[in-house]
C-alpha cells in the first residue's frame, strides 16, 4: 500500500507541559505490535513517507514529533526543550497510549534518543532497530561540524557552510554566528543561514544527491533546534550513553553505512568497544550512506524491521 493511502488510526496533540504540545499519529494495525518511530535532527519531525519502513498489517506504528519539531506546537520552540524533556515525553506517550512494552525504530539522533530511552526504561522496550546512530561526544561533534573528518573530504562544501576559506574554525564562534543569523530580523538572512546549515548536513547524509529545501518555516526550525542541541552538547547525551548503555535489556540491531559522514562508523565502533553490551549487534552496510534516500540503507532497515517482528 502506498504510504499516502495508509489508514490513520488517530492523531492527537498531547499536552506535555511548559507550553508544549507534541504531535502523535498512529497508523497500521491497532491490534498489532506497537512500535515507536523516533525521527532525527533533533528537530526533523516525522513524515508519512516514514511509514514505508513498516509492514502496516503487522505493526501499530506511532509517529512522534519531538518538542518543537514537525507538527508539534509551538514550532521551533527552544524553551523547555532538552534531552530529558524528550525522554520524559516518550514515556508520557507510552503511558497515555496504555502500552506496557513496545519496539523502537529510529535513525541518526533518533537512534541516539532510542538507545538512551531503552537504557533508562529497560523493562519497556521489547527490541529495537536503529540506524545511522549518532555518538554525541566531542569527537562526534568535531567530526560533523569541525574542520577534520567530513570537512577534509568535502572541502568546498565546508567552506560554504562556515563562510570561511581559512582552515581555522572555532566551533563556539561558528555556532554563535549561526544563532545570530537564524535569529536575524531580516527573513532573507534567516533563510540563508538555515539553507547553509541544511545543505551541509545533506551533503554528508547523501553525497551527490541534489539538495531540495523544504518550506521556509520547517528549514529554519530544524536548523535552530539542531544548533541549540549541539551548542549545548546535546544536554549530556554522551555521558548518559556511556553510563547507561550496559543497562539495556532488549535486542538492539544497529545498521551503519560504510560511508556515513554524519555518524562515522569508526566513532560507533570506538564507543561500543567500551561498553559491555552483548544484546547490541552492529551491521555495516557496504556502500551505504546516512540518509534513507540511499537505497542500500533503506533496504537494510526495512528488512531489519521486518525481521524484528518475528522475534
Amino acid at each position: 500500500m502506498p504510504t499516502s493511502q495508509a489508514k490513520l488510526i488517530r492523531q492527537n496533540w498531547l499536552n506535555v507541559g511548559q507550553g508544549h504540545q507534541i504531535y502523535v499519529a498512529q497508523y497500521g494495525n491497532p491490534d498489532g505490535i506497537p512500535i515507536l518511530y523516533l525521527h532525527g535532527g533533533p528537530g526533523a519531525g516525522c513524515s508519512i513517507a516514514d511509514l514505508a519502513l513498516f509492514d502496516l498489517s503487522i505493526y501499530h506504528v506511532i509517529l512522534l514529533d519531538q518538542r518543537g519539531a514537525g507538527r508539534s506546537r509551538p514550532r521551533g520552540e527552544l524553551k523547555h526543550n532538552t534531552l530529558q524533556h524528550l525522554l520524559s515525553d516518550i514515556e508520557s506517550v507510552r503511558c497515555w497510549l496504555n502500552i506496557s512494552r513496545w519496539m523502537l525504530a529510529g535513525g541518526s539522533f533518533g537512534a541516539t534518543l532510542a538507545l538512551i530511552y531503552s537504557a533508562y526504561y529497560p523493562s519497556r522496550v521489547l527490541s529495537q532497530v536503529l540506524w545511522g546512530l549518532f555518538i554525541p561526544s566531542d569527537d562526534g561533534i568535531a567530526a560533523l561540524y569541525g574542520q577534520s573528518v567530513a570537512a577534509s573530504v568535502f572541502k568546498k562544501h565546508y567552506q560554504q557552510f562556515t563562510g570561511r576559506c581559512d582552515a581555522d574554525v572555532d566551533l563556539v564562534q561558528l555556532f554563535a554566528e549561526y544563532r545570530a543569523g537564524l535569529n536575524h530580523q531580516c527573513a532573507d538572512i534567516r533563510q540563508e543561514f538555515a539553507m547553509r546549515w541544511q545543505r551541509w548536513e545533506m551533503t554528508l547524509a547523501y553525497p551527490c544527491h541534489m539538495f531540495k529545501s523544504r518550506n521556509t518555516a520547517f528549514s529554519q526550525s530544524l536548523a535552530s533546534i539542531e544548533l541549540y542541541y549541539v551548542a549545548n552538547n546535546y544536554f549530556g547525551a554522551f555521558a548518559k550513553l556511556s553510563q547507561q548503555t550496559p543497562l539495556i535489556q532488549c535486542r538492539t540491531h544497529i545498521l551503519q553505512g560504510e560511508f556515513d559522514w554524519v555518524c562515522p562508523m569508526k566513532l560507533l565502533k570506538n564507543f561500543l568497544q567500551q561498553q559491555q553490551t552483548p544484546l547490541l549487534t552492529v551491521t555495516e552496510i557496504k556502500g551505504g550512506y546516512h540518509a534513507l534516500a540511499d537505497a542500500k540503507m533503506a533496504k537494510a532497515v526495512i528488512n531489519a524491521i521486518r525481521e524484528m517482528a518475528k522475534q
